[in-house]
């Protein structure tokens, strides 16, 4: 078990459908991988990979929601894929999912990644480059939140590499950053699909964007309608409760 269980939480999601061990202080997961989860849409995903991992939770769900998927977590961060591991063991996952743990950007970490393996590479990256905001003092935290070992031109290079013709990459990003995200797919071949701004109520702007690119694809963009997470009243929308395993989808 990775670490006491006083440095440790260990929490339900989806209705108990997976339960996660994650750190009580430094890096824990939010709302934003379930939301992705959610915009990748049902199964098959066959070969899939989840890169910069945390504790595993958007790679782990794929393989709950789907049987026959295998999934690979690539984590840089030591603590976070040890926990990634006892998150796969704990929830029947571990013959099916893979941990790698080290740098996108390491040839050697590259070399256990074959290209055009993947038919689905998801990511919810670290969101703001340096000079954005205040670097939190826990480095755990700063690594997955601020491009301190990962810009996004270098994230997007990866995911072209592993996803194979015609597979897809899906994203969640800053909605403040999506001009700078479509530009970067769009360099690499990366043709963005659908396109899907997160609201958290109606009225209030954006605050995140979900995209799906394919490698190789043509023809424009979707941009679907938008996603609220909550109503006015601030409970959770229909479908934000659907995002969170409270409703079963229409």
């Amino acid at each position: 078990m990775s670490g006491g269980l006083d440095e440790l939480t260990d929490d339900e999601i989806l209705r108990g459908r997976l339960a996660l061990l994650q750190p009580r202080h430094g890096y824990r997961f939010s709302l934003d991988p379930l939301l992705l989860a959610h915009f990748v849409g049902p199964p098959p995903y066959g070969q899939v990979a989840d890169l910069g991992a945390g504790v595993g939770v958007l790679g782990l769900l794929l393989a709950r929601n789907d049987p026959a998927a295998r999934v690979t977590l690539v984590e840089l961060q030591a603590r976070l894929a040890r926990l990634c591991r006892d998150n796969a063991v704990r929830n029947g996952l571990a013959e099916r999912t893979q941990v790698i743990e080290g740098d996108l950007l390491d040839r050697a970490i590259q070399r256990q990644l074959p290209g055009a393996a993947f038919d689905l590479v998801v990511s919810c990256p670290p969101y703001y480059p340096l000079g954005w905001g205040g670097i939190n003092p826990d480095t755990e935290e700063a690594v997955a939140r601020h491009e301190l070992r990962l810009a996004l031109p270098a994230l997007v290079r990866a995911a072209r590499r592993l996803v194979g013709f015609h597979g897809r990459v899906a994203l969640v990003y800053p909605s403040s950053r999506l001009t700078e995200l479509l530009a970067q797919l769009a360099a690499v071949n990366l043709n963005p699909q659908r396109l899907r701004l997160v609201h958290p109520r109606p009225g209030e702007p954006a605050q995140r964007v979900l995209v799906e690119a394919r490698k190789g694809a043509r023809g424009g963009v979707v941009v679907e309608p938008p996603f609220h997470v909550r109503r006015s009243d601030n409970t959770y929308s229909e479908e934000a409760l659907c995002a969170l395993g409270d409703r079963e989808p229409p």
